[in-house]
């Protein structure tokens, strides 16, 4: 796709609607640019602010999901950023071809976190808006998330390692229909990703539900209804924070929380706290439905343990910690539910269409059975359970069945995380256990529709 002129590009993002002013008055703002329709306009509205224009940085990172796709995508950004002026950075993911939003998500954060090192900006601005309210507003509502979840993404947050994301979008009350009229109409062009249309990720099947009947089920602006709830959900979790730490539930530098002060307290401030600190040792999202026990302990002045996506917490003489012995399931075997994390085994179970783009990706092998495997089995079948002596399966590409304990030693899976590793079942069948490929027996032919994929939400393995 080419490019007006520079001269042409310039004039037609002059004629963009103004975004508010950035947070901060001085210092560089560093501006995620995928090449999308979203983060095109973004940053050609940005420029059009004369007094934003010289602080600009465009941050590129390609996913390489797409082979010579993404490799377009980049050059056309960094076409995009030398007509308007605008300094450009990129950088790309070591692997390549498909991979779970998660670890795509940690690989943009580390080339962001590594460029905020080497350019010294505290300000990232991405392009969310109210679009990407009412998606996360369904996804996170339908997997039991808290307070902190359900107000995300917020127009400016902030981060743990003191940078802060803005989000300009969503404080302008831009959806995307807007947008796209908006380019469309100034002749701005953009790149687009044939993915977003697949049905593979959650996120692009609820975009697609929205789009087929959102406005007639819901209302004409539902999208700004869900935005307002989105900031006075975050109103309330930011005043339940501020009331923890003014009693004193602060994590320490050695790990842990006191939380013998919130005896007889509310249970939703007991809640925030466990959030809080579950979320400084890299446990982040979990259901309410998780912390339920360990909230409830807290509030009685009890003490507890409970394992919530393979990490052991236990409350103790009004103190959390987290135990360093990881968690052992056992043999009894629990139902694994479709569509909402297990948080006590770190297991999501899902039912997908399996395309021909993703399935190319999963015959070349591009997809790690690690975390996540795609199979065929049937959903009302599943269970999980901890490790039993004499466990076999046949993995896939195997010539024959093997003993898991040897599997598990095989992949060097470390000896203190095998126990924490729940095995999936179909009806007596072994199916999965993260880190090892799925079974033979469950092996997809080719694109199917309705196969199972199975992520594996806990710790790293390596």
């Amino acid at each position: 796709m080419s490019l007006p002129t520079p001269e042409a590009l310039r004039a037609a993002a002059l004629r963009l609607p103004r975004l508010p002013s950035p947070p901060e008055e001085k210092g560089t703002i560093a501006v995620a640019v995928s090449g999308g329709a979203d983060s095109v306009y973004l940053l050609c509205a940005l420029w059009a602010d004369e007094a934003v224009r010289p602080r600009l940085r465009v941050l590129h990172f390609d996913h390489r999901v797409r082979g010579e796709v993404s490799a377009e995508d980049a050059r056309f950004v960094a076409a995009l950023c030398a007509a308007l002026g605008v300094p450009c950075t990129q950088g790309a993911r070591e692997g390549q071809g498909a991979a779970s939003e998660a670890e795509l998500r940690s690989a943009r954060d580390t080339f962001f976190a590594e460029q905020r090192q080497a350019l010294g900006f505290e300000l990232l601005c991405t392009a969310h808006h109210l679009d990407d309210v009412v998606e996360n507003a369904l996804l996170r509502l339908a997997r039991g998330a808290g307070l902190a979840g359900l107000a995300a993404p917020r127009t400016l947050q902030e981060f743990r390692d003191g940078h802060r994301r803005w989000r300009p979008l969503i404080a302008a009350g831009i959806a995307k229909p807007a947008l796209l009229v908006s380019l469309q109409a100034t002749g701005i062009p953009w790149r687009e990703d044939a993915t977003n249309a697949l049905p593979i990720a959650a996120r692009n099947r609820i975009r697609t539900w929205l789009a087929d009947g959102g406005e007639a089920a819901l209302g004409v602006g539902y999208a700004e209804g869900f935005a307002r709830s989105a900031r006075i959900i975050g109103q309330a979790q930011m005043a339940l924070a501020q009331w923890a730490r003014e009693i004193g539930c602060v994590v320490s530098t050695a790990g842990t929380m006191p939380v013998g002060m919130l005896k007889n307290r509310p249970v939703a401030l007991a809640q925030e706290c466990l959030r809080e600190f579950l979320h400084h040792h890299s446990v982040v999202d979990p259901s309410t439905k998780s912390l339920l026990p360990l909230a409830s302990a807290i509030v009685a002045g009890s003490d507890a343990r409970s394992a919530v996506r393979g990490v052991v917490v236990r409350v103790k003489a009004g103190e959390l910690s987290v135990l360093t012995d990881a968690p052992s399931f056992g043999p009894s075997e629990r139902p694994l539910p479709i569509g909402e994390a297990d948080d006590e085994c770190g297991l999501l179970a899902e039912v997908v269409d399996v395309e021909a783009p993703l399935w190319a990706s999963l015959s070349r092998g591009d997809i790690s059975p690690a975390k996540e495997v795609y199979v065929i089995a049937p959903a009302a079948a599943l269970a999980w359970r901890g490790r039993a002596e004499g466990d076999r399966y046949r993995p896939l590409g195997s010539p024959g069945s093997a003993k898991l304990s040897d599997l598990l030693i095989n992949r060097k899976i470390p000896s203190e995380r095998r126990e924490a590793l729940p095995v999936v079942l179909s009806g007596a069948e072994i199916l999965w256990v993260p880190g090892l490929p799925p079974a033979e027996s469950a092996r997809l032919a080719g694109p199917t529709k309705g196969a199972l994929r199975l992520t594996w939400l806990g710790p790293c393995l390596g």
